[in-house]
């Protein structure tokens, strides 16, 4: 996997940045690099001599700007959340205002479908390096405070505003089991493709997801969770 690059700083030609822009520049170049190490390499294999070398800085600067290897660890995990809860929360609105009116079962499996889709398309398309990925599947393995951190303000939002459309389809708590592991499994279904992006790309023998394919693997996406969703809504009609 081709480690991510990052730009040196301005020509000293160009007028000098304040301290405090040259600061924050520095603290962001750190944490970029945070990032993908720790995704790359895991927290115990990652050192800090590792992250400031790949930022271009002095060792001295860790310590610095963000006090010890855990503190780096747990603010790139808070960066990390940030980036994911702002790219998320324009669609999980849509879909709120979509469904607060809405009472037709199938309208609602419709709009729950346009929503994977839409955050599948948003996965495929994105720039974020997989290191990213990585590092947000590690926090998931080892249930570390990274991990609580992405739950709080990433997972668990997410979660709750699916779960509350899919009660009114299953006739069922949101917080009932079965509401909960069923938009676990849209979810997981919306995300695999961009989570295992190399073996998909070796077993369709593609060199890249391009748009058209993107939205060949968005029709299957749609198709096997409209299934899925449309079942749930036959079974709540009958219980």
């Amino acid at each position: 996997m081709t480690p991510v690059t990052f730009q040196t700083p301005a020509s000293h030609t160009h007028a000098p940045l304040p301290e405090s822009s040259r600061g924050a520049l520095a603290r962001d170049r750190m944490l970029m690099a945070a990032l993908d190490l720790f995704g790359r390499h895991g927290f115990e294999a990652t050192t800090t001599r590792m992250v400031a070398q790949q930022a271009g800085m002095n060792l001295g600067a860790i310590p610095y700007y963000f006090g010890s290897k855990d503190d780096l660890y747990g603010q790139a995990a808070a960066w990390l959340a940030d980036y994911i809860s702002d790219r998320m929360r324009e669609p999980l609105a849509h879909l709120q205002a979509a469904c607060e009116e809405e009472t037709d079962p199938i309208a609602l499996v419709d709009h729950l479908v346009q929503f994977m889709q839409a955050h599948a398309r948003s996965l495929l398309a994105d720039a974020a390096p997989a290191s990213w990925i990585q590092f947000y599947m590690r926090a998931q393995t080892e249930c570390d405070a990274a991990f609580e951190r992405l739950f709080e303000q990433v997972i668990s939002p997410s979660h709750d505003t699916v779960c509350g459309v899919l009660a009114r389809v299953m006739h069922l708590p949101a917080d009932h089991p079965r509401t909960r592991a069923l938009a676990y499994l849209a979810f997981h279904q919306s995300v695999c493709f961009r989570l295992t992006g190399d073996v998909l790309l070796r077993r369709l023998g593609w060199d890249g997801f391009t748009p058209p394919r993107i939205e060949m693997l968005l029709e299957t996406i749609g198709t096997a969770l409209r299934d899925q969703l449309l079942g749930a809504a036959r079974r709540g009609a009958q219980a």
